[in-house]
């Protein structure tokens, strides 16, 4: 009976293990047809895996945008010179038969069309932008422009390049009373408008900030790594991070010069009246003018008289409160002791506190000595012995500080290097610990990947 029993049971047992291996099989072979491989795992996790894309398309279509951002760049600069070689022209007020009349007016129309041009390129460029976008999986591919959030600034810098002296406004005066001159004077309204066309600057930075390393395929994809944007503001921050000191100097000397620029502008109609007091239509006095005023020290031997000036000036003041913040924070910043130097500091101030210690002990055993052989000899008088016993001990005194201190100094350092080494041993031993979390993970996604097995619903089940 027993035989019977067990014979029957490893039958059934053999059974069991027939059905599990067919049913392995079956996984096995379900998995091989629909050939599922290890890099298409990581295409479908790109997004958790910092934005895994194709390398060349991406990088083909950022060369795109970087294309276009350049082509943008040299229209709007071409533009703001003609602009500012065309109002030195205009202001000038030329007669109909003088030959530089016609000059300012063909200047003009060179503005004009430059700028429409500079508009359908704008509008290419923020396309470019998408499709770069698009190509690294930021967007969904049916997204447009209007789907997104730079619809908005692309409306804004639009406007601002619509913005120009026209050849239809040439000539066309617009009178104010000035009360501090106590007289009328005038703009031409494409003297307003090329006031305005400055703000134009502000899109040359950021083709600048562009042209960085700060911006580019590998910034973006290091970024969505570590949960942050990338964009303009990331650039600076680089920027003033890596090369302080010559960002600062080129961003102070561009805005002395363009806000310069400015004041001339608005306060060059005055001139007209009265070319010899406070003359800031003299650009080497407005370039003075915001100089005094960026550093926030203003003599007050040139200032605004008009209402367009003052307001230019109030950007000024605020820009260079800004400014001087920045370079008293980068200053101090760069004076902050570093983990290493202050590690070589507190070394040479040991070696300087051994060298002194060694001095007080030398000088409390000369002292001590002279004391001693001046008592036994009665070579001393007991004034000059209460000297000697006085000085010995400040001489005392001063070892036993120098001591201290010596052993404070020790005692700290090797309580820093104490705690930087614990700090390391439990850093190295994290990053093992995620690494190997890392592979177990991969391997587990590998292998539900190739039973068959939906990973989130597998994992729930576990």
């Amino acid at each position: 009976m027993k035989g019977r029993t067990g014979g029957l049971t490893a039958k059934m047992n053999n059974q069991n293990q027939n059905r599990r291996q067919q049913e392995n099989d079956q996984l096995v072979r379900k998995a091989d047809q629909n050939k599922i491989s290890l890099a298409e795992i990581f295409m479908a996790n790109s997004q958790q895996l910092g934005g895994l894309e194709d390398g060349k398309v991406t990088k083909m279509y950022f060369h795109k945008f970087l294309f276009m951002e350049q082509v943008c760049f040299a229209f709007n600069l071409m533009g703001l010179g003609i602009s500012v070689i065309q109002y030195d022209l205009e202001y000038e007020e030329f007669t109909n038969e003088d030959p530089m009349k016609d000059i300012s007016l063909w200047l003009l129309w060179l503005v004009f069309v430059s700028s429409c041009l500079l508009v359908f390129l704008t509008v290419y460029r923020y396309q470019a932008h998408i499709e770069w976008m698009k190509s690294r999986k930021s967007m969904a591919p049916g997204d447009q422009i209007w789907h997104t959030d730079d619809w908005l600034p692309m409306l804004i810098e639009l406007a601002v390049y619509c913005i120009v002296p026209l050849p239809f406004t040439k000539g066309i005066r617009v009178n104010f009373y000035n009360p501090i001159q106590g007289s009328e004077a005038y703009y031409h309204v494409n003297e307003i408008l090329a006031l305005i066309m400055i703000c134009r600057v502000i899109y040359l930075y950021r083709t600048l900030l562009t042209l960085t390393f700060w911006y580019n395929n590998r910034t973006q994809r290091v970024c969505n790594l570590y949960a942050c944007e990338s964009n303009y503001m990331f650039v600076a921050k680089s920027l003033l991070r890596t090369m302080p000191y010559t960002a600062l100097f080129i961003a102070l000397i561009s805005l002395i010069c363009i806000f310069g620029y400015a004041v001339r502008i608005c306060e060059r109609p005055l001139s007209r009246n009265d070319p010899t007091s406070n003359n800031l239509g003299v650009f080497q006095n407005a370039l003075w003018n915001i100089i005094i005023t960026i550093t926030t020290v203003g003599y007050g031997d040139f200032y605004t008289r008009t209402d367009l000036g003052r307001f230019v000036i109030f950007i000024v003041c605020v820009l260079g409160i800004f400014v001087v913040s920045v370079m008293v924070v980068t200053l101090i910043e760069s004076l902050k002791v570093t983990s290493l130097e202050g590690h070589a500091i507190t070394v040479l101030e040991r070696v300087a506190l051994r060298e002194k210690l060694k001095h007080e002990a030398a000088l409390v055993i000369i002292l001590t000595a002279k004391a001693a052989l001046g008592y036994k000899n009665g070579t001393l008088t007991r004034k000059q012995h209460h000297q000697l016993i006085v000085r010995l001990k400040q001489t005392l005194i001063n070892f036993k500080m120098t001591h201290r201190q010596h052993k404070t100094k020790q005692d700290e350092n090797s309580l820093n290097e104490e705690i930087t080494n614990q700090f390391s041993l439990l850093k190295n031993d994290f990053k093992q610990l995620m690494e190997r979390q890392q592979v177990l993970i991969s391997t587990n996604n590998l292998i539900y990947q190739k039973l068959g097995f939906d990973n989130n619903k597998s994992i729930v089940n576990i």
